[in-house]
């Protein structure tokens, strides 16, 4: 009953920053179930659970408020995307914009280069995924610039499930 109060923004918002809609509501489905009064305990609030720091950096004054929420997300989701670097084909760009929304860019790209050390593909998002999971582990962590991923199992199934939100609402808005 969530989803049609803000389909009209998730497609507004998706449409200014070059998303699909239903990416992006498939996000915020996953980070707050679509409610805008969610809050985390590590502090992140709104639709799109959005930190402080990162609010403050797209000028959102009112996580809260499901339309700075979404413009928020939307752009922050644009800005990941954007700077992922550009040889990284579609979905695999995706894929990895997603892991960086829930576990950072710095741990993404550190997942990359380890990829890349180990001899696997840096652009393709399954080679990725398994070398971010090594990321929780001193052996692996030590050899990266931005070091421990707390986060890092968290974002595997975080992209998961964002992809199966995603494939639903696809499959719903297409019947």
């Amino acid at each position: 009953h969530r989803l049609p109060r803000y389909t009209e923004l998730f497609r507004r918002e998706a449409e200014r920053n070059g998303l699909d809609w239903r990416l992006l509501a498939a996000v915020a489905y996953q980070e707050s179930l679509w409610d805008p009064a969610a809050q985390s305990p590590t502090g992140v609030q709104g639709i799109m659970q959005l930190t402080l720091e990162t609010s403050l950096q797209l000028g959102i004054d009112d996580r809260t408020d499901p339309v700075e929420s979404i413009k928020g997300g939307a752009r922050y989701l644009r800005q990941i995307i954007n700077a992922l670097p550009a040889e990284i084909p579609e979905a695999d760009r995706t894929w990895m914009a997603l892991a960086a929304y829930n576990a950072g860019l710095s741990h993404v790209l550190d997942a990359r280069e380890l990829t890349r050390k180990r001899g696997g593909n840096p652009n393709a998002w399954p080679e990725v995924r398994d070398n971010l999971a090594l990321l929780k582990q001193q052996r692996w962590y030590s050899q990266t610039r931005y070091g421990y991923a707390r986060g890092a199992t968290q974002a595997i199934i975080y992209v998961r499930h964002v992809r199966r939100y995603y494939d639903l609402l696809v499959l719903a808005s297409n019947s």
